[in-house]
């Protein structure tokens, strides 16, 4: 059962306040609703920023559940007083409003690094799915892997392992990543059975010029305004969902990771590097080849907004996580400006904008998170100030050494020191502030080691604040 606020009811031109409440067992306190007439004509419908997440509801009635639909109206947000709003026309037509929670998403996430993985791994990621205190996998797979050609696609690692989570009764929050997994149809001529996109091919230092395991990866990937990719992209997301309704998993993904705009990670960002920035004579000068390739700002964000439709309309329902770069020594995009012209300064924040965007597009139901939590580190403030300043949830994954590996503790971990990570994403303010994390992923070998930790990291997550 969902939990309900309070609704609020507007008639004849004035207003009236009902009380009505219904708890789940684990669910999160939604705030209630206020209601103010700005003048005879318009009231305003207010409500404070929530951990919780919320979707507006309205109807013109209470006496069937059918008649509760998600309401068109955007909400604003005030950073200041951190209360949304909507406002709303006096007119002599009953109409209520109230807030529901789009999915209780909590708890401790094992990401499972992109599919396909090896044996061993794979064999850690089932076990770890059910370690007490674990409430979630991210499920991580590879656009190349999951549509091998044009409209063709392999659906078993994505249907072995939502029957994996429903299994062990945990969440999943999809992820399907482009970047360095493109599947080189899309560069193929329509003529040749492909999507005619055209191709960038990047080589680029994994953890910019620090890997002493990997010096140079190379990937090829699409602009993200190129209008092939962008058909492409919807019509891969179209067949994701069609095929998780059909096959009875859809029910398990409570949220998608908002994918598209990725280098070797499904984290927000591009190839940005040099050879002079890394170090590296093996990385490619990638803000030459984007300035070649008519990178702007606008550009990319013009291309993000067509992704976050896609993402809109075949998930209308879902809640969506986006992972940023928020390191100030990393560009997390080229550092040209909206004339094309390389800049070499890279902005104060390069996510700003999509941030934005997506969190207008999708208010209550948009998470950002980081993935670089360490032990004795404050979580990464840039992250914690886009969720604050546009009323998001926020989350975070610990740290990683690679592939299947573990997180890095800065030496040795151990229970406690593991624990002290978590417990850093879990109150990126303090624990005296009532901002929290909604989960914080972590990895198989980890929640294995950890047990201890896990559980009461998960209690924590769960906890009021």
């Amino acid at each position: 059962m969902k939990q309900l606020t309070p609704f609020a009811f507007l008639a004849a031109g004035g207003f009236a306040i009902g009380c009505w409440l219904i708890f789940s067992v684990r669910a999160q306190n939604l705030p209630g609703l206020g209601v103010n007439a700005v003048n005879h004509r318009v009231i305003e419908i207010t409500w404070s920023y929530t951990n919780a997440g919320f979707v507006l509801q309205e109807s013109k009635g209470l006496r069937a559940a059918s008649n509760w639909q998600a309401s068109p109206l955007t909400p604003a947000f005030d950073s200041n007083s951190a209360t949304f709003s909507v406002s709303v026309p006096a007119t002599n037509l009953a109409k209520f409003y109230r807030l529901t929670l789009p999915a209780d998403l909590r708890g401790i996430y094992i990401d499972s690094n992109a599919f396909p993985i090896r044996k061993t791994n794979s064999a850690n990621l089932a076990a770890s799915l059910n370690v007490p205190g674990v409430d979630g996998l991210v499920l991580v797979l590879g656009w190349t892997n999951l549509e091998t050609s044009m409209g063709k696609f392999d659906w078993s690692d994505l249907d072995e392992w939502t029957s994996n989570a429903i299994a062990a009764n945990v969440k999943v929050d999809l992820s399907v990543r482009a970047g360095d997994l493109t599947p080189a149809w899309l560069f193929a001529p329509r003529t040749n059975g492909g999507a005619g996109a055209t191709p960038l091919t990047f080589s680029f230092s994994p953890k910019d010029g620090a890997s002493t395991n990997i010096a140079c990866q190379t990937a090829t990937i699409a602009a993200p305004w190129d209008t092939n990719f962008l058909a492409a992209w919807d019509g891969m997301l179209d067949a994701v969902s069609n095929h998780l309704a059909t096959n009875g998993s859809d029910g398990v993904v409570k949220l998608l990771r908002l994918t598209g705009i990725n280098r070797n990670s499904d984290e927000l960002h591009l190839p940005a590097q040099t050879a002079d920035s890394t170090g590296l004579d093996c990385v490619s000068n990638a803000p030459a080849i984007w300035q070649a390739a008519g990178y702007k700002p606008s550009n990319l964000l013009w291309g993000w907004s067509n992704i976050l439709v896609s993402f809109q309309t075949h998930f209308p329902d879902k809640s969506f996580s986006v992972a940023i770069i928020a390191l100030t020594n990393v560009n997390a995009f080229p550092p040209i400006d909206d004339n094309g012209v390389i800049t070499n300064i890279a902005p104060a924040d390069q996510n700003a904008p999509l941030l934005a965007l997506a969190s207008q597009m999708f208010r209550g139901r948009l998470v950002i998170q980081n993935n670089s939590l360490y032990p004795d580190r404050a979580a990464m403030s840039q992250t914690v100030n886009s969720a604050t300043s546009l009323g998001t949830l926020i989350a975070f994954q610990t740290n990683e050494n690679g592939p299947g590996a573990s997180a890095d503790c800065d030496g040795t971990c151990s229970n406690a020191n593991y624990l002290a990570m978590l417990d850093t994403g879990i109150y990126p303010l303090g624990e005296t502030n009532s901002l929290r994390a909604q989960y914080i992923e972590v990895f198989a070998a980890d929640a294995l080691a950890f047990t201890n930790a896990i559980l009461q990291a998960h209690q924590e997550l769960f906890a009021p604040p």
